[in-house]
């Protein structure tokens, strides 16, 4: 950094702000600061701001769904290799603002001339990670608005034309196309005002970093020593980020309830001052920015001056826009303000001569063409900004300068035909972004200097750190500058806990340890607080974790009276992949955990599920897929409907279609738990969703929630498919094992890490009975609980994540959810476990929350049926990869009757219509013996996808293999009655299976849509193969999901009732026991997703008290010694045979013999799925249902021999 002295920089800091804020020349241009400051604020900051309120102006025609194309670009050839490139910071360094590469963008020819490539998809994940879309744009256009859009689109001519002087009228061509393109009808109009400019949450550093380095300029000493084509486009890019960041910190602090001051959004004057604190050459930049486009102004004031500002629905609107204008315009200011609308001298620009340290320049027709290639490279990076609402003002801005650097490089007799209605529109708001940035930032300073001063005013005496050992005294180090940089540390702080880059346990941990001047923290202040605040807190948090520094006695004093005793931070109840995910995120984050499960091991329903977890991969760049796209497709689902629903199938109505509907204002008065009489299903079956506020969270969320599990749990999620109502394979499972007892095994191996070094803590076979709560301040202060063997006992936390799961087993006892709220799904047999019984649902309803769509369960099509127990209440679920891989649907008599594709739901319904349909002619009545039976069919193709589920299916004897379609009929006659079936009877059962499959392979090979169920994918076929398989099982309607449950904030904070949208202190909940994710039906593959994203979103906003159990980065926790191995030994068959009980159980697997006595109670599946095998070996039934890697954790006895 070129900062003189940092102790002096920081020491400044600390003063009054006109002592740090940017003054004097503003530099390659022919005026001061002062100067541009004055004429701003008594000049054209008012005009400004009325202007840009005009209906002409705030209505901005961008595109914002146009894809990145760098991120996923491919990785350099070896022919590649030898073309420079260069790295730079997020943040501009101005000694160094482009980074250390060699390559420069305006070299001359014999150094490798070109710009340098975007390569982001090679660099650090860490720091170039991708993000989901985010902050959606408020895209509201009124009537008269859109009257006057279409009837005023600009007609911009084509600026195609390469020939010089008409070479720079495609400056802006790729967010100002010309009318007709491609491109310009994908331009929609976006209302600016509607869309301010503020805080998000989201890390943009990447982007600006690619924006920087995209400007690859030739390593220079400082800004002073690039050439002038450099520094102008250099100093361009850095006013337009000062612009951002002051916006950003005017409007940081999100509204809070009942706080004085926080009412509205409110500024932040410290990370303002973290940004530009000891970098107010930024802000000289802002106005140099500033000064460039005054001049464009009023070198295009002729032609402005004459357009055509009106949109002919409100002449006085007209008059007003044009007259402001006009006076924007006018000869008085242009005159007055002179000095600073003259200040910049576009003609030095491409006069030629010396380049950089004297070497020759290029040829001018190559400079220019290289510094619009520049250009048009980072317009081009703009598309790769995931938060809407970041893109939509970082597009305005961009195209705003580069219609400014368009007008000051035309000819002005151009002007007339150059200049699009979208270019003026961005030109003129950019000037007013950039003028209200210049009024604010004085504003921020003094703010910042006052909130200082005070806190010094406030804080006890300051030690002299000469004594901590590690610090001499000497005349510039003196107790003044210890408090400076105390102030530093404070603000670095404040700053990265306003951007949310760090949470609130770690805000107190280094607060504390600046408030106590502990010199370590200190020292990194010095070098890196302001810099690089992130870096700051890396290097802290780890220095504080690792223990109070030795040798300073008032730290340690200070550090020894703040540490709580051994209360853990939170309790987390529910050990599926909800609760997993929430316990590890939080261990993380250097948190203390409890987690209470009532079975004697984890994994809950996720262990059962099979098909996948749903996420957008935006990594993969031949999957079209986008977060978009999968949103709207759970806005879909969640509405519920189509031919199957309109039936009647979905649950909420009785078998014979009787209507229990709830209206939205019934809705919204109901109170937490208790059922509405008038609940029910609406024409389209199933109540109307009373919110699904949450599908945006879930959407945008499975795209790092899909990195976090490959990357940080280490889970091979390598396989991807489509399920049914998807619009996209986007389904991923692992290439071996299943999809949910690979993410539970996973996320426990992690998890035990933790619990060997004391920082979690397993109550396995433990029934949470009440959350106790502080009478004082209504928060939860942490759980009762009792164990199996009668124990009682009590965890105290200041936060509890529930996270049981839903209640779709919950069918007995007075205080049943299923019978209170959907009493029809009882009729239906299901496929959650026996604990899956609503605990959590009940817990948190007897602490006051809301509840929300508790009448919406799901009925899933495909529940097998065991021949060996027809009536069982709990069936296991014929996973939807199933028919994602081309199996197909038949009636009992070998009828296709539905799209197999679509949603459950719909597929549901049409299954009821079906065993209706058999009632009315005579047959069997609806849930009468195998009324509601059907086959799932499919071929060696779809078997040989599903690789991992027909072998397991089959061993379990759920599906059956057939080799000819006579084969098939005849199973369909003898175990599903195929002939005693009414209404559709066909004499032959063969005839009709092998008529079916004819017309769906013939429909398949014409390309669809099915005539009949208009199916579009017609994935494995066809069917009629020589020499080709078939596999069947039986099928039935069984209860799924429940998706109604527990109301949420969109940090997974607990609602309470009452309506007001007030939340339980410390009360969290995540995963299938909450609503508002689904609505009337939930998508395959959705509920893993569901608890992955929102249990990590819990585990990341529960407040933590950081301890050393985990670096800055995440790594795993300190582990335990490993115990001595046993000797291995050879094993005999008939020694294996004598280990089958639970007092000794052995199970060979690929050879080698495990003993998994100890494991019984801990496998996921339960004991009896592993004692099922003991003494055998069990390596076919292993290997389709696991991953080898999870033998990983096991010491096998030894080989297997005969």
């Amino acid at each position: 950094m070129c900062v003189a002295s940092e102790v002096t920089a920081v020491t400044a800091r600390a003063q009054t702000a006109k002592e740090w804020q940017v003054r004097g020349e503003v530099g390659d241009a022919a005026c001061n600061v002062e100067e541009v400051e004055t004429a701003n604020e008594q000049q054209l900051h008012e005009i400004l701001a009325e202007l840009t309120n005009t209906t002409y102006f705030r209505l901005f025609p961008v595109d914002l769904s146009r894809k990145c194309k760098f991120w996923n670009k491919q990785k350099e050839t070896d022919e590649d290799k030898h073309e420079p490139s260069c790295s730079a910071p997020a943040e501009e360094d101005p000694s160094n603002p482009f980074g250390g590469g060699s390559s420069n963008a305006f070299a001359p020819a014999e150094q490798a001339p070109t710009a340098c490539s975007l390569d982001l998809a090679s660099k650090d994940p860490g720091s170039m990670k991708w993000a989901p879309a985010t902050t959606p744009v408020d895209r509201r256009i009124t009537e008269q608005e859109h009257v006057a859009i279409a009837a005023n689109d600009d007609g911009a001519n084509d600026c195609a034309d390469a020939d010089l002087p008409e070479f720079w009228m495609d400056m802006c061509g790729y967010d100002a196309p010309p009318p007709g393109s491609e491109d310009h009808g994908a331009l929609e109009y976006v209302n600016l005002q509607l869309n301010p400019e503020r805080w998000t949450g989201y890390n943009g550093s990447h982007v600006w970093s690619a924006i920087y380095e995209e400007n690859c300029l030739k390593q220079s000493g400082s800004v002073d020593d690039m050439c002038y084509e450099e520094r102008v486009l250099y100093r361009l890019l850095s006013g337009m980020h000062a612009s951002v960041n002051i916006h950003i910190a005017l409007k940081a602090k999100t509204p809070k309830k009942g706080v004085v001051g926080r009412e509205d959004w409110s500024a932040d004057p410290a990370r303002f001052a973290a940004h530009y604190g000891q970098h107010p050459e930024r802000l000289r930049n802002l106005h140099f920015s500033f000064v460039v486009l005054l001049r464009a102004l009023r070198k295009a004031a002729p032609t402005l001056g004459v357009m055509d500002l009106s949109l002919g629905q409100d002449k006085a609107e007209d008059a007003r826009t044009g007259a402001l204008m006009r006076r924007l315009l006018d000869t008085h200011i242009l005159s007055s303000c002179s000095g600073v609308f003259g200040a910049f001298d576009e003609s030095m620009l491409f006069r030629g001569g010396a380049g950089v340290n004297g070497e020759a320049s290029s040829p001018v027709a190559e400079l220019k063409s290289q510094f619009k290639g520049v250009f048009h490279n980072i317009s081009e990076v703009m598309d790769c900004i995931s938060c809407q609402k970041c893109k939509l003002h970082g597009k305005l801005q961009l195209l705003g300068l580069g219609t400014a650097l368009k007008v000051l490089l035309l000819p002005e007799h151009l002007h007339a035909t150059a200049l699009s209605r979208s270019e003026v529109v961005a030109l003129v708001n950019t000037v007013a972004k950039f003028s209200h940035a210049i009024l604010a930032a004085p504003e921020l300073a003094a703010a910042h200097s006052d909130a200082s001063t005070r806190a010094a005013t406030a804080a006890a005496p300051v030690p002299d750190l000469s004594s901590a050992g590690i610090m001499t005294a000497s005349s510039d180090w003196t107790p003044a500058t210890t408090r400076s940089l105390m102030d530093a540390a404070i603000s670095a702080v404040a700053a990265l806990a306003s951007d949310g880059a760090i949470g609130a346990a770690d805000e107190d941990a280094l607060v504390d340890a600046a408030v106590a001047a502990d010199p370590r923290v200190l020292i990194l202040a010095r070098h890196y607080g302001v810099g690089d605040p992130s870096k700051f807190a890396q290097h802290a948090l780890r220095a504080v974790r690792s223990g109070p520094f030795v040798g300073y006695s008032s730290y340690t004093a200070v550090a020894s009276s703040s540490v709580k005793s051994s209360q853990v931070d939170v309790v987390v109840v529910g050990g599926g992949l909800a609760g997993l995910t929430a316990a590890l995120t939080a261990l993380d984050r250097g948190g203390r955990v409890t987690l209470v499960e009532k079975e004697g091991y984890v994994g809950g329903n996720s262990q059962w599920a099979s098909s996948g977890i749903n996420g957008v991969d935006l990594t993969n760049a031949t999957n079209p897929d986008t977060v978009e796209t999968f949103e709207s497709d759970c806005w879909r689902s969640s509405l519920g409907g189509g031919a199957g629903a309109a039936t009647g199938a979905t649950l909420g109505c009785d078998a014979v279609g009787q209507s229990r509907s709830k209206s939205n204002d019934d809705a919204s008065k109901s109170d937490n738990s208790t059922p509405n009489k008038n609940d029910s299903c609406s024409a389209l079956g199933g109540p109307s969703p009373e919110s699904v506020e949450h599908i945006p969270t879930l959407a945008a969320g499975s795209v790092e929630t899909l990195t976090w599990l490959r990357d940080r749990v280490g889970v091979d999620l390598s396989r991807v498919g489509q399920l049914g109502g998807h619009s996209h394979a986007r389904t991923h499972r692992p290439a071996s094992g299943m999809a949910g007892s690979t993410l539970v095994l996973a996320l426990q191996k992690q998890c035990e890490t933790y619990a060997k070094s004391g920082a979690l803590t397993w109550r396995k076979k433990t029934r949470v009975d009440e959350i106790t709560m502080d009478p004082a301040t209504g928060a939860v202060s942490g759980v009762r609980w009792t164990t199996k063997d009668g124990t009682v006992g009590f965890d105290s936390a200041k936060s509890v994540v529930l996270a049981t799961g839903g209640f779709a087993n919950d069918r007995e006892g007075p205080d049943s959810l299923l019978r209170k709220h959907a009493p029809d799904s009882t009729r239906f047999a299901t496929t959650n476990t026996k604990g899956t019984t609503g605990d959590g649902h009940k817990l948190a309803f007897g602490v006051g929350a809301q509840g929300v769509d508790m009448a919406n369960v799901q009925i899933h099509p495909t529940g097998f049926v065991d021949p060996n127990d027809p009536k069982a209440s709990t069936k296991t679920l014929a996973a939807e990869i199933l028919r994602g891989a081309g199996g197909l649907l038949l009636t009992r008599d070998g009828r296709r009757f539905a799209d197999e594709l679509g949603t459950r739901d719909y597929v549901s319904g049409r299954m009821l219509a079906e065993a209706k349909a058999e009632a009315a002619a005579g047959g069997l009545e609806v849930g009468e013996d195998v009324s509601l039976d059907f086959a799932l069919v499919l071929n060696d193709a779809g078997a040989r996808e599903a690789d991992k589920h027909v072998p397991l299916y089959t061993q379990k004897g759920l599906l059956r293999e057939f080799d000819t379609v006579e084969d098939l009929a005849a199973w369909l006659d003898d175990e599903l009655r195929a002939k005693d079936m009414r209404g559709h009877h066909a004499a032959d059962t063969v005839a009709t299976v092998r008529a079916t499959l004819a017309a769906y392979d013939a429909v398949a090979k014409s390309g669809g849509p099915d005539p009949e169920t208009n199916k579009t994918f017609f994935h494995n076929a066809p069917f009629l193969v020589p020499s080709g398989k078939f596999y069947a099982g039986r099928v039935t309607p069984v209860v799924h999901y429940t998706m109604g449950g527990v109301r949420v904030d969109n940090l997974g904070r607990v609602v309470r009732e009452g309506g007001d949208g007030s939340v339980i202190p410390g009360l969290y909940a995540a995963g299938e026991l909450i609503g508002g994710v689904h609505g009337r039906n939930r998508l395959g593959g959705n509920a893993l997703t569901e608890c992955a994203v929102f249990g990590r979103i819990v585990g990341g906003d529960v407040p933590v008290a950081s301890s050393s159990f985990v670096d800055a980065g995440g790594g795993a926790a300190p582990t335990a010694a490993a115990p001595a191995r046993t000797a291995r030994r050879d094993v005999t068959r008939e020694e294996l045979s004598r280990h089958k009980s639970e007092e000794s159980c052995w199970v060979a697997v690929y050879g080698e013999v495990y003993d998994f006595t100890d494991f019984l109670d801990e496998h996921p599946a339960g004991a009896e799925a592993i004692l099922k095998y003991g003494g055998t070996d069990g390596t076919a039934i292993f290997d389709s249902v696991h991953s080898r890697d999870m033998l990983d954790d096991f010491d096998a006895v030894g080989p297997l021999v005969d």
